[in-house]
């Protein structure tokens, strides 16, 4: 997922820490705008301005407005965007650009090149066909701890739900979300100062400890690697916050401050 908030910075980050493994990086159109049927765009928009906050909200919107039109400027031939697939590319890496990670072309790609570990950062389901072949496997972060939170923008229903720890999981991937057994969790407790902002802003300070962590692991250790059991009868699934959710959430910071 080609999004320049938080994701690309940890995709680059594994890049540079990992660049004599790395056989290539396959960019996925949509981002995390990407919604399931039914969801309406405007109402998840308005969602993330009441959880985030006005300040925070449209400073992000922002710095991706910035970066698509570098994007633009890039193609004709006007400025280099420092955008996710000149990164790289400057790092002399095969890149794919996909509408679907599930489709045959990439899969048979896949198969040619023998991938042993493809780290997962899109907004796409993968199907039975491509998690069958890497040999160890396919692996995703998950902002909070599963099997507690699976699904969408965990650190709000953490905070929502006023629990008292979350922290970041790197998982393998099955044909449910966020199901696979556990690699590595990383957790902190909860302050009472901690909004949804600062939960992502401690979550990504420990996912990029996590994922090389459980990539050293999976080297040494292949399949073999220690998991522990995703059990979903221990845990909870949310989906995308409506609007009626974030106005609550608003109100409760407000009567914080109050």
């Amino acid at each position: 997922m080609d999004d320049p908030i938080k994701t690309n910075d940890f995709i680059k980050k594994i890049i540079i820490d990992n660049k004599r493994n790395v056989k290539g990086v396959a960019i996925i159109s949509g981002g995390r705008l990407t919604l399931g049927k039914n969801k309406s765009k405007i109402e998840y928009l308005l969602s993330l301005l009441l959880i985030m906050g006005l300040f925070s909200f449209f400073k992000k919107v922002l710095k991706t407005l910035s970066y698509n039109f570098s994007k633009i400027l890039d193609k004709l031939n006007l400025y280099k965007s420092n955008s996710l697939e000149n990164f790289v590319k400057d790092q002399n890496i095969n890149l794919l650009k996909l509408k679907n990670p599930n489709s045959k072309g990439f899969l048979s790609y896949l198969k040619k090149e023998k991938v042993d570990l493809i780290i997962n950062q899109s907004m796409t389901i993968l199907k039975k066909d491509i998690l069958s072949i890497p040999k160890i496997g396919i692996i995703n972060r998950h902002n909070a701890l599963v099997p507690k939170n699976r699904g969408r923008l965990s650190p709000f229903w953490v905070k929502y739900k006023n629990e008292k720890e979350t922290g970041v999981t790197i998982h393998f991937l099955n044909e449910k979300i966020d199901e696979g057994d556990i690699i590595v969790q990383k957790k902190f407790t909860l302050k009472s100062s901690y909004n949804f902002n600062s939960i992502v802003e401690k979550n990504y300070e420990l996912a990029q400890i996590a994922m090389q962590e459980a990539i050293d692991l999976l080297k040494k250790y292949g399949k073999k690697v220690k998991t522990i059991r995703n059990n979903k009868l221990n845990g909870s699934y949310n989906s995308t916050p409506r609007l009626k959710e974030a106005f609550l959430y608003r109100i409760k910071l407000f009567k914080k401050i109050f």
